[in-house]
């Protein structure tokens, strides 16, 4: 896997349209992997990251493949080298972790996906999916050892029509249950909405 960096020059008129739609920014994203997407050999994940009002938009990317970000126009952002990254799981392992996610279900009556309300539905739903992805979300006193850094909405439209998902930073602890599995959900992501910057899994010790 690689890792690449972005800081998004807020004159580039590019980036500004990029960074009021998701799908935009995700389809700029996805030409510098163009290549394997269209071999089936790619997966692609993309996290807006929290910054301060006076710093430049930073885009953190996950790729299965090198990138070439040649592609992207002149003045559209300042790229960081991409690193290489594979990490060794060990079962037991405990890592400190950053999620931006779509944590949702589906609604019985009309089948489409809704918002979770509470926090402590939104912290069970990611117990959930990391459970199911190999890891286990650590907790202590009886609470998980997680926190919402950001709960808001993205707005895009596609096919002309407004979309608003729900969005929420997750920081937190979690544990290696199942090292295989661990890294084939990193590899993956995390949730629906990974077209808009959601699902990427940002691990450190």
């Amino acid at each position: 896997m690689w890792i690449s960096k972005l800081a998004l020059d807020l004159r580039s008129p590019t980036a500004r349209r990029d960074l009021a739609s998701p799908y935009e920014m995700h389809r700029t994203l996805c030409r510098a992997v163009s290549q394997p997407l269209k071999q089936g050999q790619e997966r692609l994940l993309w996290r807006l990251e929290p910054t301060r009002s006076t710093e430049p938009p930073v885009v953190l990317v996950q790729t299965l493949t090198q990138p070439d970000w040649s592609v992207l126009e002149e003045g559209y952002a300042r790229v960081y080298p991409p690193k290489p990254f594979l990490p060794l799981f060990r079962e037991g392992q405990v890592l400190r972790f950053r999620l931006r996610a779509n944590p949702s279900k589906r609604a019985r009556d009309k089948g489409k996906r809704v918002a979770l309300a509470s926090r402590e539905e939104k912290l069970a739903w990611l117990a959930r999916k990391l459970a199911d992805g190999g890891f286990r979300l650590m907790a202590g006193d009886g609470a998980y050892l997680a926190h919402i850094r950001q709960d808001t909405f993205l707005e895009t439209r596609k096919s002309g029509h407004l979309i608003q998902v729900q969005a929420v930073l997750f920081e937190g602890a979690l544990q290696v249950v199942d090292p295989e599995k661990a890294l084939k959900t990193l590899q993956t992501g995390i949730g629906p909405g990974k077209g808009l910057g959601l699902g990427l899994l940002s691990l450190c010790p």
